[in-house]
């Protein structure tokens, strides 16, 4: 769930997106706008894909220059590992690709913005739970807009921002800090917003920061969490865990408390880690009656294409009446399934993942209100 802002010359050529990635793209951002979780708004950045944003403000008189023009648009563009750095799993990246003129007093801001997903990485090639893996890609996306977002934000209600592009002198870089490239902001921001998610999964998720004094020359053993504060996970719980800037990275358990080995990468700055709970109960829905096998040919059909959409959301409806899949509707509707449901039915089909994998996959999207 990594992001790097790059702050690149506007001359830089544009690589459009493949099909696949514009398709995972639109996916995402339409369940991303569906979710109901708290997280900042981020619709100025979102709204910069269909048309420019443009903003404009004075300078104060005795400025070195008198007004200031920003136009920001953002594209989506072909993923490119090298833009990267190579240590580290990328899921994306969001860049700043601005040009600007100077001429009597005022200053031109020309930005053609580009955000790069990974499709490695959406895709779930990892094969990790489909419950946490779609967890994850939401955050990805809302990780990369908050780049852009905060950073307009800064254009349009900063008044440090615009005190210091005010006074910009000729052959002065505009400040682009704001984007917040350290994720100082971001972390805070992304870890609220992947917590609600997790929490209306029925799971948990603990946060644990690691800083240079609490390591061995940014080697590091130390006691993350106790199952006794969190004793509906205690007996049959599943433990999933992402990290920034540790590597050598393992977790063990004694008795009831889990611990974290690992190193720093860049003792400078904390590491973090994010440790997911989610409980290995799943077999409660199933056990109100078998799945028929007609459900899961359905599923099959459906992600191979041969079937229309109404038929395998038909199938949804029959889990939900048996209850097999909890609902507060007796009636579902589906508006677009996300690309990561069609994956998880094929895998099911093929039996590489089990019954109560896939049930909870679908059990996640009535409970996040993707499915209604």
């Amino acid at each position: 769930m990594l992001l790097i802002v790059n702050i690149v010359p506007a001359y830089a050529l544009y690589e459009p997106p493949t099909n696949e990635e514009k398709t995972i793209f639109d996916q995402l951002l339409a369940q991303f706008e569906m979710v109901d979780a708290p997280k900042k708004d981020v619709s100025d950045v979102i709204g910069t894909f269909q048309k420019p944003m443009v903003n404009t403000f004075f300078c104060n008189l005795h400025d070195s220059n008198n007004q200031i023009i920003t136009i920001i648009n953002t594209k989506l563009a072909k993923f490119d590992e090298n833009t990267t750095h190579p240590d580290i799993v990328t899921g994306g990246s969001y860049t700043w690709h601005c040009s600007e003129t100077m001429q009597n007093g005022k200053i031109s801001l020309y930005c053609n913005n580009e955000l790069r997903i990974n499709p490695k990485i959406i895709s779930n090639d990892t094969q990790i739970d489909p419950q946490l893996h779609n967890i994850e890609n939401l955050v990805i996306l809302y990780h990369e807009l908050l780049h852009g977002q905060l950073m307009i934000d800064a254009i349009k209600s900063s008044s440090l921002w615009q005190q210091e592009t005010c006074n910009l002198q000729p052959g002065e870089n505009i400040d682009y800090s704001f984007a917040d490239p350290n994720h100082k902001i971001i972390n805070y921001l992304q870890t609220q917003f992947a917590s609600a998610l997790v929490d209306k999964a029925g799971g948990k998720m603990i946060t644990k920061e690691i800083s240079s004094d609490e390591t061995n020359n940014g080697a590091f053993t130390i006691k993350v969490f106790s199952f006794t504060d969190y004793p509906t996970f205690e007996n049959s719980s599943k433990i999933t865990f992402r990290t920034n800037n540790i590597s050598e990275n393992s977790f063990f358990q004694v008795k009831n408390d889990v611990f974290l080995n690992g190193h720093l990468k860049d003792d400078t700055r904390p590491g973090i880690a994010w440790f997911y709970l989610f409980n290995n109960e799943k077999t409660q829905n199933i056990a109100n009656g078998p799945i028929p096998v007609w459900i899961k040919q359905a599923a099959g059909l459906w992600s191979s294409g041969n079937v229309q959409d109404q038929y395998f959301y038909s199938a949804i409806d029959y889990l939900v009446k048996h209850n097999i899949i909890s609902s507060n509707n007796e009636k579902i509707t589906i508006s677009t399934a996300p690309h990561w449901l069609q994956k998880s039915a094929h895998l099911w089909f093929t039996g590489e993942i089990d019954d109560n994998t896939f049930v909870s996959s679908i059990q996640y999207m009535i409970s996040s209100g993707i499915i209604r």
